[in-house]
């Protein structure tokens, strides 16, 4: 036997954590459709959190990801993954939120430390809440975090009164029932529409790029197609363009690295590795981009 055993590895598929804790079923489901359309052996594997799905994509081990746009922009920069298709008329918010009986209705009735639960520093969801504090004003030498490592704990972290607020990703906060939305208030949320979660082919199935594409917008007109898309929560998949890759990008390198970088651990209630992510901020008297 000769060759490299990760290129003689099977195929690998895996997606965001948020999504396969939601219906791990449909995905199984939505693997045994990859396979079947494009013609090749395709093993899907869920993950808990998501700091072990992305070590697993960035140590090599996945070929098909259905990632969150932070997470994307890394395996696009560092493993040569591309983007191939994303939810149609769908984009990635964020709701800032409290809870309805705990007085705090605006920013200006947060208290002077604001207690705020968060999935993980390393999202999109953890960047956008940031940087809505931010246009609002909030010094963040207020806020003391509580990361959960997934949106649902943080939802679940603000239900039971252990924070002041909590940044809620906007299909958690879409999905929740009458009964948990009435215990919430909304303080602020975002309205960009310029993120989105997608599907990224790595290298090893570069000349199946085109095809996986195909098969993922054609899921609308396919019966079994459809039925999957329904199983999951999408109405449908359209491709991502080159300058939506370019601006996501940019948007993640000002995250990481700003003008002003602030460490995170300096506002964090919990202890954060020195690989941590740096929290970018316009410097004073920069034109304000809203």
């Amino acid at each position: 036997m000769s060759g490299n055993s990760a290129e003689n590895a099977p195929f690998s598929f895996t997606v965001d954590p948020n999504y396969s804790g939601k219906n791990l079923p449909a995905w199984f489901l939505m693997n045994t459709y990859f396979q079947r359309q494009i013609g090749i052996p395709l093993r899907f594997s869920a993950h808990d959190d998501f700091d072990a799905c992305r070590d697993a994509v960035l140590g090599g081990g996945f070929d098909l990801v259905y990632a969150n746009p932070f997470d994307w922009v890394q395996y696009v920069g560092q493993k040569g993954f591309q983007p191939v298709a994303k939810p149609r008329d769908h984009f990635d918010e964020v709701y800032i939120c409290s809870g309805a009986d705990s007085g705090i209705g605006s920013v200006d009735t947060l208290p002077e430390k604001i207690r705020v639960a968060s999935a993980s520093p390393a999202t999109l969801v953890h960047m956008v809440g940031l940087f809505l504090l931010d246009r609002a004003e909030i010094d963040r030498a207020r806020l003391e975090f509580t990361f959960t490592g997934s949106y649902q704990g943080a939802l679940k972290s603000l239900l039971q009164n252990q924070v002041d607020v909590a940044f809620i990703f906007n299909e958690i906060y879409d999905a929740a029932s009458r009964l948990v939305r009435d215990r919430l208030q909304t303080v602020l949320v975002s309205e960009d529409a310029f993120a989105f979660h997608a599907f990224c082919v790595g290298p090893r199935l570069a000349g199946q790029r085109d095809q996986i594409r195909e098969i993922l917008c054609g899921m609308a007109q396919d019966p079994k197609g459809q039925q999957l898309l329904k199983d999951t929560g999408f109405s449908g998949f359209e491709p991502v363009t080159e300058e939506e890759v370019e601006c996501l990008t940019a948007l993640a390198q000002e995250y990481v690295s700003g003008h002003e970088a602030i460490d995170i651990r300096a506002t964090s209630s919990l202890a954060v590795d020195d690989t941590a992510f740096l929290v970018a901020r316009e410097e004073p008297g920069t034109e304000e981009t809203k």
